[in-house]
């Protein structure tokens, strides 16, 4: 299967020995862009981006100048550069550094544009932007996934180290939880994403994905994977080959069903069929 419309393949920067980066902007999230990259002798000249960067160091180290004064940042932190605010960048010593960064424009920020530390060591706030990270590298990721693992993350940086009070949230909405999960029950292969979602049901993307977290224990985007492995199901049951019912149910591919079937089910899908007595290979192999 081609990887969905909302996936490009990335740029590979031509660099020194030792140093490399992939940099990709999603067409599916206007005004996101990611770099994951290694350098060691690469010195960045002083810039500013029109939105926010976050950084999450992988290992390494890297120092900048930032608002007058040398920042430096090491493995397991995340740096925070401010909306139009000059940096630089350079390795702190000769191992140089590796990070995953990622560039939101000012639209996803809802107004906010401070932010408290320039430097911080929070787990939750790197994991979360590693889990958007995975998301936009990822062909299997649904555009669903996408935005909101990408809006989840933005909003632990705006609750967590945004330098305003956070904007009273509106209540959780039941009735509209309720219609977007009977939609997705409904179109398991649905590509729409977040902000779609929300618009049938007259909410912001951030409102429904905190209103259906609270109502159902998951955000839309997970809860879309298990509603996919049932659907395919009874397609497999009727002996449609496995890769086929990937497909029809939305997965990427037959390794995908795979695996999200078998974190549901417990068993792999050939397992299932097997077990169930009814099963045709159609000349393909079943696992």
């Amino acid at each position: 299967m081609k990887p969905p419309a909302a996936w490009t393949e990335p740029a590979r920067l031509d660099l020194s020995p030792g140093e490399r980066a992939v940099f990709r902007r999603p067409p599916d999230l206007p005004g996101v862009e990611t770099l994951t990259a290694r350098y060691v002798t690469h010195s960045f000249l002083p810039h500013a981006h029109e939105g926010v960067a976050v950084a999450v160091l992988l290992n390494g180290a890297e120092r900048y100048r930032y608002r007058g004064g040398e920042q430096t940042v090491g493995a397991g932190e995340v740096a925070i550069v401010a909306p139009g605010e000059v940096h630089t960048g350079s390795a702190l010593d000769a191992g140089g550094w590796a990070y995953r960064v990622a560039y939101v424009h000012p639209d996803w920020l809802g107004g906010a544009a401070g932010f408290r530390e320039a430097v911080v060591r929070d787990p939750v706030l790197a994991g979360a932007w590693q889990a958007a990270h995975a998301a936009l590298a990822s062909a299997e990721a649904s555009a669903l996934a996408r935005e909101a693992l990408v809006r989840e993350a933005v909003e632990v940086l705006l609750v967590r180290w945004g330098d305003a009070a956070p904007a009273h949230q509106a209540a959780v909405d039941h009735a509209g939880v309720r219609e977007v999960q009977a939609f997705l029950d409904a179109h398991p292969d649905t590509t729409l994403n977040l902000s779609a979602l929300a618009g049938r049901v007259g909410l912001s993307a951030s409102h429904l994905s905190r209103s259906f977290r609270s109502v159902v224990g998951v955000p839309p985007h997970a809860y879309l994977l298990g509603v996919r492995a049932q659907a395919a199901r009874p397609l497999l049951l009727r002996g449609i080959p496995i890769g086929e019912a990937a497909l029809a149910v939305g997965f990427a591919d037959q390794a995908h069903l795979t695996r999200v079937f078998t974190r549901v089910f417990g068993v792999t899908p050939g397992a299932f069929v097997r077990g169930a007595g009814s099963f045709k290979t159609a000349g393909r192999a079943v696992r």
